[in-house]
């Protein structure tokens, strides 16, 4: 995974340290501000008791989350016959976002995988976008056919779902691009990521190779000033930066028709490349700035800086995602992959968040869309994950009472529970009044769980992935 990145996510760490270290600490000043103001009429006790045997009397149990094998371009007919309870949910629904409390859990990548697969054979979702470089997914469905599985993950997605468990995604993408209903690949982030710089290098350079370079060397360089604390330095630079992007965006609309065809596989490929180079100059003229002061300002400990910078990638990954739906893929349902934060319906609401308060992708999504939408929430109880660089860390303690608390009364390895179509009482007001439940599996934060999600999937016990970093 890029750099620019990871500079993001350790700001996060920075800011909710000390709850890091406290787990049970943050915990209790949580639930003493919380649980004081839900509407409780009986003991804790009781409430924990109605809402156990509620999750274990309506929870859905999935039975495997083991990718199913595909063999003549389909997967044998009852394989996925236990997600058959997602039907009736989803299938008047245009966007499903399946999220993840954190990138780091093999589980996460295997279960994500089946569904899809399902949302794909049973329910007709045709596109798959992931919280990743819009340009880098187009580049690498253009060349879909010629990658292996490896090549089109590494060419598509961030590093952090580089791993043994998302492969099979990957190679059923690949079957089926030659079928009569392909599941196309798409990203919707703004963020520098490689190896785009060397697919444009390749494309672009057939033509013009002047600018093919200089595009690459812009790439370069503004991935370098997001790790930068000297704001006059880089205005210096962003004429030029600025120039190279703008370059580009003329160039593939003077050149539209013969850069299409070279990549016939993709036909969105030259639209969604000139919507990379609007990112850019947005990127150049604001992010990156954003970005220096907020490495400035988080070394003094002062995040709003930071915040900012989250609030711009999130309108513009909002943006994009809407993009694609009314543009792209106007009459096509789509899957989207990505963290809790960035999918989650009303992130501001969330309380002891390093981001209470911002507004996410999810909330800045059109009304429209979200009235045809259903996010998913992905938890884990007990094991070990790993954060962005792949290092191990173990998941911490959920009280009774906590959101995975609840959820693992099922008594399921997998537990899935809607809670779009269900009304405020004693067995469901869990959903309806702030829970805890702990961000990347150790930072706890307080929600209300039926305003952030419409259903929630509990992995009882979780590993990190098997990563695969090296070059394919």
């Amino acid at each position: 995974m890029h750099k620019l990145k990871w500079t993001m996510k350790q700001a996060v760490i920075a800011a909710v340290a000390a709850a890091c270290l406290i787990p049970q600490a943050a915990y209790a000043e949580v639930k003493e501000t919380t649980e004081a103001k839900a509407p409780l009429r009986g003991s804790v006790e009781d409430y924990n008791l109605a809402w156990g045997n509620w999750v274990k009397s309506h929870a859905y149990a999935l039975e495997s989350i083991e990718p199913e094998t595909v063999s003549n371009d389909s997967i044998e007919k009852g394989q996925l016959k236990d997600l058959a309870f997602l039907k009736p949910l989803l299938m008047d629904k245009r966007i499903v976002y399946l999220g993840e409390n954190s990138h780091g859990v093999a589980e996460y990548n295997q279960v994500k995988t089946r569904l899809i697969q399902y949302l794909h054979e049973e329910l007709g979702f045709d596109v798959i976008a992931f919280e990743s470089g819009m340009g880098n997914a187009a580049g690498a469905y253009a060349r879909v056919e010629s990658r292996t599985p490896e090549e089109l993950m590494k060419d598509a997605i961030f590093g952090v779902w580089w791993s043994k468990e998302t492969m099979p995604l990957f190679d059923y993408i690949k079957q089926s691009a030659g079928t009569e209903r392909p599941l196309a690949v798409s990203g919707f982030d703004m963020q520098i990521q490689f190896p785009y710089a060397s697919f444009m290098k390749e494309w672009i350079g057939t033509k013009d190779a002047g600018l093919a370079d200089a595009f690459v060397k812009a790439e370069e360089e503004l991935a370098d000033w997001s790790e930068s604390k000297d704001a006059a330095a880089y205005a210096q630079a962003k004429p030029q930066l600025l120039k190279t992007y703008e370059d580009m965006k003329a160039f593939l609309g003077s050149h539209a028709a013969e850069l299409q065809a070279q990549y016939p596989k993709n036909s969105h490929l030259l639209e969604m490349t000139q919507r990379v180079m609007d990112d850019r100059i947005r990127v150049v003229k604001e992010y990156t700035e954003a970005v220096i002061r907020s490495n400035t300002a988080t070394e003094q400990g002062d995040y709003e800086p930071f915040l900012q910078t989250m609030r711009i990638r999130d309108e513009m990954m909002a943006d994009n995602l809407t993009w694609l739906a009314d543009h792209i893929y106007p009459n096509k349902k789509i899957i989207v992959w990505g963290h809790n934060d960035h999918i989650r319906k009303n992130n501001s609401q969330v309380m002891n968040s390093p981001y209470s308060g911002v507004k996410l992708m999810g909330e800045l999504m059109p009304d429209r869309l979200k009235k045809q939408s259903y996010a998913i929430g992905l938890y884990m109880y007990e094991g070990e994950a790993a954060n962005n660089m792949g290092q191990a860390y173990k998941i911490g303690t959920h009280e009774p009472g906590s959101m995975e608390h609840i959820l693992k009364q099922a008594g399921h390895p997998y537990t899935f529970v809607d809670m779009k179509y269900w009304k405020n009482k004693k067995g469901t007001s869990w959903m309806f009044q702030p829970r805890v439940s702990l961000d990347w599996g150790m930072m706890p934060e307080s929600m209300i769980p039926r305003e952030q999600f419409d259903g929630l999937l509990l992995i009882d016990k979780v590993n990190p992935p098997t990563y695969i970093r090296t070059k394919p």
